[in-house]
C-alpha cells in the first residue's frame, strides 16, 4: 500500500526541522508517544536504530525505527517496523520562504493477518497519517 500526504507549515525550513529532529518535541505533537530508546548507530543519522514506544488506550505498543536517508534540509526517510507492518517513510521538506511544505510518501507492507486487514484500513492509515503531520503543524506554529 502505497501513499501521500502533505502539509504546509507556517515557519521557515530550517527551524521546522530543528523541530522535527528534536526528541523532546516529539512528545508534544505525537499522540501517545511515551519514549524513545536508541539502540544503536549515531542517533538521527543514516543507520541509527530506535525503539519508539507509544500509548494508546492503556495499550502499549514498540515500533522499531531505522534512518534510511538524511540529506538534510531536503529528506529524511525512515523504516518503521512493528508486528505484521513494515513503512518506508520517505519525507521531503521544500522551502517555500516563510513556510515549508512537507510531503510524506509512505509504503506500507504487511505479513499475516495484518496483510488481509491492510486492504480494509487504507484509508485509516492515510486518516492517521494527516492527523498526525497536522499535529505537528500545529504544535510547530504555535511554538515559534
Amino acid at each position: 500500500m502505497k501513499y501521500k500526504v502533505e502539509v504546509i507549515i507556517n515557519i521557515p525550513r530550517y527551524k521546522m526541522l530543528e523541530l522535527f529532529q528534536d526528541m523532546e518535541f516529539m512528545k508534544e505533537w505525537q499522540e501517545g508517544f511515551e519514549s524513545l530508546t536508541h539502540l544503536e548507530g549515531t542517533p538521527g543519522e543514516v543507520g541509527a536504530i530506535s525503539l519508539l514506544k507509544y500509548n494508546s488506550k492503556g495499550k502499549t505498543s514498540e515500533i522499531k525505527e531505522t534512518v534510511l536517508q538524511k540529506d538534510l534540509p531536503n529528506t529524511f526517510n525512515f523504516l518503521y517496523e512493528a508486528n505484521g507492518v513494515e513503512n518506508i517513510a520517505n519525507n521531503t521538506f521544500v522551502d517555500l520562504g516563510d513556510k515549508t511544505k512537507w510531503v510524506g510518501e509512505h509504503e506500507f507492507n504487511f505479513s499475516g493477518f495484518m496483510k488481509i486487514m491492510s486492504k480494509l484500513l487504507k484509508g485509516a492509515f492515510i486518516k492517521q497519517t494527516t492527523k498526525d503531520m497536522n499535529s505537528f503543524k500545529t504544535h510547530a506554529e504555535n511554538n515559534n
